[in-house]
């Protein structure tokens, strides 16, 4: 019998509480506002990983919170549409709300961040680690997408920016999503750049160039939709089976 789930901003307190009942997990989805290349929309980290929370709650019953969407770290500091927070002023909100869904019983908190700078993977490893130690009788699993996917053939990371894997994610995840035709040149510097923007060499760096804000193999040639399905469901089933375990083992 399938357990119930939910997104967290949806539900009344009695499917919260059936959620506790049932299939006491939480998800918590971290994301940020950063430029994603002329294709996929600005929020896409944050939006991949509810989406992908939403998914691995279908398997394993829980709620999703909302996401947050403030992240910290990255190379898109100064690029335009780009918010990037200072960890200090992020680190509060997330421990508080860790606090509160461990005293209201949830047995398993997964912090699932789409955004994978190193400071940020860092910041969310370290927030969930803490948490155990405020909280023993709650299991806090800390992962993002490079944690938990296998590196395509010729590739060394299962992960990029906006490039082959994200993009081919967002296939999956909803077509909707990603504008391929929108990968074109012409764009004007005073368009998309802040005085702060990068000047390297570089196409990710070049906001004329089609693959402006990119980090990874260029998606026109190597994202697929194929290639989003083998992706997405590697990291729903990773993340199912270690919640599924902490759950067994409680």
């Amino acid at each position: 019998m399938p357990k119930p789930y939910g997104q967290w901003e949806l539900m009344r307190p009695d499917e919260l509480e059936a959620v506790l009942k049932s299939a006491p997990v939480a998800y918590v989805p971290l994301g940020t506002y950063e430029h994603h290349g002329w294709h996929l929309p600005v929020c896409f980290d944050g939006i991949k990983a509810h989406e992908l929370c939403l998914r691995m709650a279908k398997r394993t019953g829980g709620a999703v919170l909302p996401t947050f969407f403030y992240g910290t770290g990255g190379g898109h500091i100064g690029y335009k549409w780009t918010i990037i927070v200072p960890e200090a002023q992020i680190t509060p909100l997330i421990e508080t709300t860790l606090d509160h869904l461990a005293r209201f019983g949830f047995k398993v908190v997964v912090l699932f961040t789409g955004h994978y700078a190193g400071e940020q993977v860092a910041m969310v490893h370290r927030l969930a680690k803490e948490a155990a130690q405020r909280h023993p009788h709650t299991r806090f699993l800390a992962v993002t997408d490079p944690e938990i996917t296998t590196p395509l053939p010729g590739d060394t990371v299962g992960g990029d920016h906006a490039a082959k894997y994200e993009t081919s994610i967002a296939m999956a995840l909803n077509a909707r999503w990603v504008r391929m035709e929108l990968l074109t040149e012409g764009r004007k510097p005073s368009q998309v750049t802040l005085p702060e923007t990068p000047r390297k060499e570089g196409t990710q760096y070049d906001p004329a160039h089609p693959l402006y804000g990119i980090w990874g193999q260029d998606p026109r040639q190597h994202a697929s939709r194929d290639i989003g399905n083998r992706v997405v469901n590697e990291m729903v089933n990773r993340v199912a089976q270690a919640v599924e375990q902490a759950l067994a083992a409680d």
